[in-house]
């Protein structure tokens, strides 16, 4: 689907502060497309031979829309009301409009005024409701469709930009009730500030996506006073959960004893502020306050409300949850690092050189496992960056096995990134068996250090590592199930078994005279993102 910014430079005129200011309004208009009952598009006029059938996902247009001859508009973006049914049951973003839309699309453009229209098309007949759409075009006549239009141009620098339209049905003939009344006010007044480059706001703070309160979750009218002059039902139900139990029209929310800062704030930066209110330790209300603006003056705000009570509960849930699993982590790296200082003593204990070197090679399979857990234990994300610890396991390896006479040079380069903790976890491991391998196995020249080269790689399946030496490389006739220690049996149990991967152990040839090269390829494993 092809976005508001790549429609607008591609088929329009707009400089990309005129497209900054229609990005910030489409970025807020859902709770206008509710106060109005009805469909907002956002037109512009567009370019001269411009096409939106060649944009990807751009929709099928006809052969005589797809090129406007200019002085054409197109549909910026559309939104749907959750308080009443639609007019467009097909998404209109990327239509060349034509016909009699130009006419009041062109006045509002020229002479910056906000008008009315009726709008009438041939079409099937459908029946919209609840989000289905029943196309009933084959068994029933065609007939036309009535729209009736309130039109508002979008002012930006003291000039029309674009042209936001309220679209819905003719409404039957009814009384409205006091709650439509309201509703249909409010628009009216965001459609003048709009009109008049008031709104959208040049900034709004933030609350989080699943906790922005929408006109269902309750509305509070407010004057330039403060004083709360109308609150829906859904709006005193809130308040009644924290505790308000007094008339709300004619009070301030310092009258019910909550802050008021939220509004005073509002009105002070002229911008959409918000705030969160409590009851007890369970009952939690988000409030969002929209100044309202009418000739450069603050003519009130209008407040909308929303419990999330439940929202708060998960999320505290969610965080007693990650502490948990920080703290398994954590302690299972102690567990590990004491279990490796117990092995440590042991070790000083043993005369034979060959047990205190087994017992060694444990202490750093131990040590490089503990690693990954302390690594798990900062962050409770099923991910962690494997490029951190490789560092830290390298230098595991020197510090224990490099003696001054014999110096150990290890070059590390590539990355493999962020990897799931199941594959990070064995992969430690292999590191550092293979890099200790390499060492006890590699002998180099008389006087010369011992260089290992650690090389690691990603695609977008598999993960790399690359271990090469410049010791005189294996025997003719190596063999991986015959000939391998205990640290290669090691390192094939994790790579082979447990994450499906491949060894390939390459001996001296021609091009490297000396050395060994021992590659491990193992599948990335994909970790589901979460909900939410």
């Amino acid at each position: 689907m092809v976005g508001l910014a790549e429609l607008a430079r591609a088929g329009t005129a707009l400089d990309e502060r005129s497209i900054d200011h229609l990005h910030r309004l489409v970025g807020s208009w859902a709770p206008l497309a509710d106060l109005s009952f009805g469909d907002l598009l956002l037109y512009a006029p567009c370019v001269a031979g411009f096409d939106p059938a060649a944009m990807a996902g751009a929709p099928d247009l006809a052969a005589d829309e797809a090129v406007s001859a200019g002085g054409d508009f197109v549909v910026l973006a559309h939104a749907r009301a959750n308080t009443g049914p639609t007019v467009h049951e097909v998404d209109p973003v990327g239509t060349i409009v034509h016909g009699s839309a130009l006419a009041w699309l062109r006045a509002a453009m020229d002479t910056g005024e906000a008008g009315e229209a009726e709008v009438a098309e041939a079409g099937p007949l459908s029946v919209v409701g609840d989000d289905t759409v029943v196309e009933e075009a084959d068994s029933l006549p065609r007939r036309d469709h009535r729209r009736v239009v309130d039109y508002v141009p979008v002012r930006c620098d003291d000039a029309p930009v674009a042209v936001l339209s309220r679209e819905a049905a003719p409404a039957p003939i009814r009384h409205e009730n006091p709650l439509e009344t309201v509703y249909r006010g409010l628009y009216s007044r965001f459609a003048r500030m709009i009109a008049e480059g008031a709104f959208p706001y040049e900034r709004m703070e933030r609350v989080g996506e699943f906790r922005e309160p929408r006109v269902g979750d309750g509305v509070l009218l407010l004057d330039r006073e403060g004083r709360i002059s109308y609150a829906s039902p859904n709006a005193r139900s809130a308040l009644h959960r924290l505790g308000v139990t007094r008339p709300v029209p004619g009070s301030r929310l310092g009258d019910l004893g909550l802050d008021d800062t939220v509004i005073r704030r509002s009105f002070w930066r002229r911008r959409s502020t918000v705030a969160e209110f409590t009851a007890g330790s369970m009952i939690v209300v988000v409030l969002r306050a929209y100044p309202m603006v009418a000739e450069d003056r603050i003519t009130g705000a209008v407040a909308m409300l929303r419990d999330v009570s439940e929202l708060r509960h998960h999320d505290r849930l969610l965080l007693s949850k990650d502490a948990t699993i920080r703290e398994i982590h954590h302690r299972v790296k102690n567990n590990l690092q004491t279990v490796s200082s117990l092995l440590q003593l042991q070790a000083r204990r043993l005369g034979s050189a060959e047990a205190k070197a087994a017992v060694e090679s444990s202490v750093r399979r131990v040590s490089s496992i503990a690693m990954v857990h302390e690594h798990l234990a900062l962050d409770t994300a099923s991910e962690l960056d494997f490029d951190e610890i490789v560092g830290p396991l390298v230098r595991l390896v020197e510090d224990g096995l490099a003696p001054v006479e014999r110096p150990l040079k290890i070059q590390v380069e590539g990355a493999v990134g962020e990897i799931d903790g199941e594959t990070a976890m064995p992969l430690a491991v292999v590191l550092v068996e293979l890099v200790q391998n390499a060492f006890q196995h590699a002998a180099p020249p008389a006087g010369a250090g011992e260089l290992v080269e650690v090389r690691l790689a990603r695609t977008a399946s598999t993960l790399t590592m690359r271990i090469a030496d410049d010791g005189p490389g294996v025997g003719e006739g190596f063999s991986l199930d015959r000939d391998a220690g205990l640290g290669l049996t090691i390192v094939r149990t994790f790579v082979v078994h447990d994450l499906g991967g491949s060894i390939t152990i390459k001996a001296a040839s021609a091009e490297t005279p000396r050395g060994t090269v021992i590659e491990v390829t193992v599948p990335r494993r994909s970790v589901p993102s979460p909900v939410g």
